[in-house]
């Protein structure tokens, strides 16, 4: 193998990796660290600068080594956006960056070097920078130049740099926050006089966020709940709203009945409005009430209690679990390590030969004791005990919460709460075998059950490009679709519609089995698709829907996640770099996307209502509407005055049959507002579109400024009137309100609006030609 530049250094950084776990006072760690970089930095040579042709992310002009970083401690932080282990990297570097600004030396960059083809794309990256709440500067390396050129090895590599760019250390793999900060400290002590403390061209992406508009952000999960039933207020699908740290629980119209964690990433139980997550990913509900949560960045499984209001852990401590536990403990006990996706799944024990067999009977009185024994022992085998089945991407395992005790493979029970892993080895890689243990999954993020006499559940098994299955009642791990029979090839991807191995996915992150047509559908995350599976042949096949708004072929970006309807004829999709929630007709081949959105705030009618018993009217095909209106006093105020100089404000408001404005949404003001400060106003509408809508109502209010003698206030009223759209009317319709107001009872002006009339009010209306 060709020797790398950076050869000597990872040695040497190795060396001193071992020589400080034989040390325990952190005065020689540091002793070892100082004598390291004085051997290395004497004796290494630079590195070179980054070509000139990349493309930035997170600054206003590209870094460079030698102009911005030269009397700076670099880290370089060689990652793909698909790795699991590159993520967790992540918060060791944002930690790290807490405790030392670039004004005080360091100076973080993130290499980013695709596994993937889609990868390479510089709007791809900008995405997974948003999504990852990335800070520091990121250089898109699509061909892997500057990984070529150092002979980087694998994902992540962080290479530390001395002033003058020259290699310092160089860490492989995840898990080494404190080695890092060490480090990084002792550099920064040592070169103490030769560091800068000048800032960088530092300029956040934020053009790749979801619009303001948009509820979602980065959405990766949806579930359907299946105990819906139609009731008032009852969930009929969650959202992982990654992007915003928290669930969304909407109607079957997609309007957001709960809003569960917040904005801002977090971890804390409690009230609903008040629980906060981070980037949760996979849903189940456990009940019509009860809804479990791969909450990732937190490595736990937090559960929602509608009944209640309230969120807790059920699984996971919060930190992230070690390479090689393979679990055991109770609940909240038991570390996980970034849990993707989720499903329940009921089941009988799976062997009943470890209960003890009955005591022989040696009386036939004891005969119909010993039968009744018999029953109970075969209602008890045929109950069925709940698992909670865990995709677990961080260790690249699928792992299970025993919620009742069970018998599993192997005779082995587990008692209620246990949380243990049952399938792969914890290498990453796609190895098939009849024993469970000894296969490898490659970051597993999304989960399916197929029930039936032979129960399994299909894997998206996304660094292996494949679809992995594994048997439930013998936990044989094989291969569906996709990947390579090489089980350590893991670049075995591509975009093929074909059977078997011979087909090719890229990075698929979702999977959704239809029992009834005996279907298996996939989100190709990385090649921006839909497919589908028939598990008898294992034939893939492209789903090719178009939009139902336009007829143009749909266009997916990213999708992560899928959720079937009971009668498996429409496919909910959390499209996640469109910030949105598609749904596909199967029957039809169409899609259309799933509005998510707000409820419309409740219209109450306003106070000191007048009604105008006259209707208006506006023709359908575009017509116009003008009304002049005035506000006079009633004679009867003698002492009562407009304001000199103060605003009397006006404001028109259209609504339609459902109570939602449309005042701007339905109608132009042709050389006017809607609202104004002086009377007499006057404003023509015009509506913008031929319209099949029968009425509108007509909200006409005022906030006048007035004064006595002693004092000035303000008196409100609104007039509402109908609006009648018709064909057979004027093209231009005009009409004049004069209202006359007695403010002087204006203390009992409530007390007098229980039939929504103002007797001190008067209305005056003419009809103008």
């Amino acid at each position: 193998m060709e020797a790398s530049p950076l050869d000597f250094v990872a040695q040497a950084s190795w060396d001193l990796m071992e020589a400080m776990e034989k040390v325990t006072e952190e005065a020689e760690k540091d002793n070892l660290i100082i004598n390291h970089i004085k051997k290395v930095y004497s004796t290494v040579m630079p590195i070179e600068d980054f070509k000139k042709n990349l493309e930035w992310v997170n600054v206003s002009e590209p870094i460079s080594l030698t102009q911005h970083c030269s009397e700076k401690i670099v880290v370089l932080d060689f990652w793909t956006y698909c790795c699991i282990n590159c993520y967790h990297v992540l918060p060791d570097l944002e930690y790290l960056e807490k405790l030392h600004k670039v004004e005080s030396g360091l100076v973080v960059i993130g290499v980013h070097c695709a596994k993937f083809n889609n990868e390479k794309d510089t709007s791809n990256v900008l995405s997974a920078v948003q999504r990852y709440n990335i800070h520091h500067p990121v250089v898109n390396d699509p061909e892997s130049s500057f990984w070529s050129a150092l002979g980087v090895k694998c994902w992540p590599t962080l290479l530390i740099l001395g002033p003058g760019s020259k290699p310092l250390f160089v860490i492989t793999g995840e898990g080494h926050r404190d080695r890092l900060v060490a480090y990084v400290e002792a550099a920064l002590r040592h070169f103490g006089t030769k560091i800068s403390n000048a800032s960088l061209p530092m300029a956040p992406s934020k053009h790749l966020k979801a619009k303001d508009i948009e509820i979602l952000n980065f959405p990766s999960k949806v579930a359907l709940n299946p105990f819906y039933r139609g009731r008032p207020e009852e969930p009929f699908i969650a959202i992982s709203d990654s992007g915003n740290h928290r669930i969304l629980l909407t109607d079957c119209s997609g309007v957001i009945l709960r809003i569960i964690g917040g904005s801002e990433r977090g971890f804390k139980d409690g009230k609903l409005n008040e629980a906060l997550f981070d980037s949760p990913q996979g849903l189940c509900w456990l009940s019509g009430s009860v809804l479990a949560v791969c909450d990732t960045n937190n490595h736990c499984l937090r559960t929602i209690h509608l009944d209640d209001g309230t969120v807790e852990v059920l699984a996971g401590t919060g930190k992230q679990n070690v390479y090689g536990n393979l679990g055991g403990k109770c609940l909240g006990l038991q570390p996980l390590s970034s849990p993707w996706d989720i499903l329940l799944y009921t089941t009988p024990d799976m062997d009943m030969s470890v209960r003890p067999l009955p005591a022989p009977v040696g009386k036939e009185a004891d005969k119909e004791k010993s039968d009744k024994e018999d029953v109970k022992d075969k209602e008890k085998k045929d109950e069925k005990r709940r698992v909670l089945l865990i995709a677990e991407a961080g260790s690249h395992q699928i792992w299970a919460l025993f919620l009742d005790t069970t018998i599993w493979w192997k005779y082995k029970t587990f008692t209620e709460g246990t949380c243990a892993c049952i399938a792969g080895s914890g290498d990453e890689a796609a190895r098939n075998s009849a024993y469970p243990h000894t296969a490898a999954f490659a970051q597993p993020s999304g989960i399916t059950l197929r029930t039936g006499t032979n129960p399994e559940i299909f894997i998206a098994d996304s660094e292996s490009s494949s679809i992995r299955r594994l048997a439930l009642s013998t936990g044989q791990v094989s291969t569906l679709c996709g990947g390579d029979r090489n089980p350590l090839n893991l670049f075995a991807f591509g975009d093929v519609d074909d059977i078997g191995v011979d087909a090719k996915l890229q990075h698929p992150l979702g999977v959704s089995y239809c029992d009834t047509t005996k279907t298996l559908y996939i989100a190709d995350t990385y090649n921006h698709k839909i497919k589908k599976v028939d598990v008898a042949t294992q034939r893939v096949t492209t789903l090719t829907p178009t939009m139902i708004e336009t007829a143009d072929p749909a266009k997916f970006n990213e999708p992560s996640g899928l959720a079937l309807s009971a009668d498996g004829k429409y496919l909910f999709i959390a499209d996640t770099n469109n910030h949105s929630i598609k749904l596909l007709n199967l029957v039809k081949n169409v899609c259309q996307v799933f509005k998510v959105r707000l409820p419309d705030p409740k219209f109450t009618e306003p106070e000191n209502l007048i009604l105008y018993q006259n209707d208006l009217f506006v023709n359908r095909k575009c017509g116009n509407l003008i009304i002049y209106f005035n506000v006079s006093l009633d004679g009867d105020t003698k002492n009562v005055k407009f304001t000199p100089g103060a605003p009397q404000n006006w404001n028109v408001c259209v609504r339609d049959e459902n109570n939602k404005d449309v005042t701007l949404d339905d109608f132009d003001f042709v050389s006017c507002s809607h609202k104004g400060n002086k009377l007499p106003g006057r404003v023509e509408m015009k509506l913008k579109q031929r319209t099949d809508k029968t009425h509108y109502r007509l909200y006409l209010s005022f906030h006048t400024a007035l004064c006595d003698t002693s004092s000035c206030f303000s008196h409100s009223f609104t007039i509402r009137s109908t609006i009648l759209v018709r064909d057979s009317v004027k093209m231009v319709e005009s009409y004049k309100i004069t209202c006359k107001v007695n403010p002087v009872n204006r203390n009992e002006i409530k007390a007098e609006q229980n039939n929504k009339t103002e007797q001190n009010n008067k209305l005056d209306t003419n009809k103008t030609s």
